[in-house]
């Protein structure tokens, strides 16, 4: 049931409280006063309390405690006297929680955080930091209902078996794969990274999945046939096309492997990006420039009387060669003109 009392009766109430205690206090000293003793401190309590009550009186009188907006206003007083209060110890308990993190005794700091201020975020917070990682995982998975941060605590703790039940719980099948493999047991390490890249190829993540092809299940050559696949189907192409083109092994020159997917997998949706993509390539060896080069010229060639912009393109094949940006820079204006008629 809600309180209604006043503050001023809720002081006149602590203070007929305390007459009730000083005279109990007198009887009980009763059996060692004398009768004359034993009146004179009795009177001298009721006459104290009065003299107290008289005083208050006055003093709420002083203030207009007693006054109706005094009335309306002393729940609202109230309140706001004790929320400053709170925030007033909130902000002590929180200064002394930040000097014990600061002097590294982090398990103080989250005792505070937890049991004095109820911030359990904070208190596994604070645990983490310090690297009490399996105390910070009980409070993410009991309090805070975070399985993805109590898994990573977890993992961090080197507790794998608990790691691996929640990541497994998730699906998070790259996380089980590692697990299993700091369990060394990597027949359902491999099974789970599997996973992971029908996962990323299903959400036509094609770099995620040949990223984890070639480190996690050292296939590099299943990686190349999706970044490939990837390129085809027009995924992802141009960082694709050059992953692929950046991991080429030494069975296969730069140059011909350059030339080969110019040949067989290029048309007219796809070769400016083609362009861009060997663009980066430029500059590896003189035999992969030529072929570069060459390419470079032919995409330009089929695409300039529409796009007459393109012949700027170019320029990163003659940097040295001012000559030739004159001669490019005439010919777009020329172009220009030309359209202007």
């Amino acid at each position: 049931m809600k309180n209604n009392k006043s503050f001023e009766d809720k002081v006149f109430d602590v203070v007929f409280i305390l007459l009730v205690i000083r005279l109990f206090y007198a009887l009980f000293s009763a059996t060692y006063l004398t009768t004359s003793d034993f009146f004179l401190s009795l009177f001298g309590a009721v006459f104290i309390g009065f003299l107290l009550l008289v005083f208050l009186r006055a003093f709420s009188k002083e203030f207009n405690f007693e006054s109706n907006s005094a009335t309306k206003n002393n729940s609202g007083s109230s309140a706001l006297l004790e929320h400053n209060v709170f925030n007033t110890i909130e902000k002590k308990y929180r200064d002394l929680a930040q000097e014990y993190t600061n002097n590294k005794e982090h398990k103080k700091a989250a005792h505070i955080y937890m049991k004095l201020l109820k911030d359990n975020f904070a208190a596994a917070n604070v645990l983490y930091e310090g690297e009490y990682y399996l105390e910070a995982a009980t409070i993410q998975l009991k309090y805070l209902k975070n399985k993805p941060k109590a898994a990573d605590c977890f993992e961090k703790g080197k507790a794998y078996h608990d790691a691996l039940n929640l990541y497994k719980e998730l699906n998070y099948f790259e996380k089980t794969g590692d697990m299993y493999v700091c369990l060394n047991n990597r027949v359902e390490a491999d099974k789970a990274y599997n996973q992971a890249v029908e996962e990323h190829t299903n959400s036509k993540q094609f770099i995620k999945a040949s990223q984890l092809l070639r480190t996690k299940l050292k296939d590099k050559k299943a990686a190349q046939k999706l970044l490939l696949e990837g390129w085809d189907k027009k995924i992802q192409a141009n960082e694709c096309l050059t992953t692929y083109f950046q991991h080429l092994g030494k069975e296969k020159k730069m140059e011909e492997e350059i030339q080969l997917v110019y040949n067989t997998k290029t048309d007219v949706t796809n070769k400016e990006v083609f362009f861009q993509v060997i663009k980066k390539q430029f500059g590896r060896n003189k035999e992969t420039n030529k072929t570069i080069r060459n390419i470079s010229y032919e995409i330009v060639s089929q695409y300039i009387d529409r796009k007459p912009d393109m012949a700027t393109e170019l320029n990163y094949l003659n940097t040295q060669n001012t000559i030739f940006t004159k001669d490019v820079l005439k010919y777009k204006l020329l172009q220009r003109k030309n359209t202007n008629l």
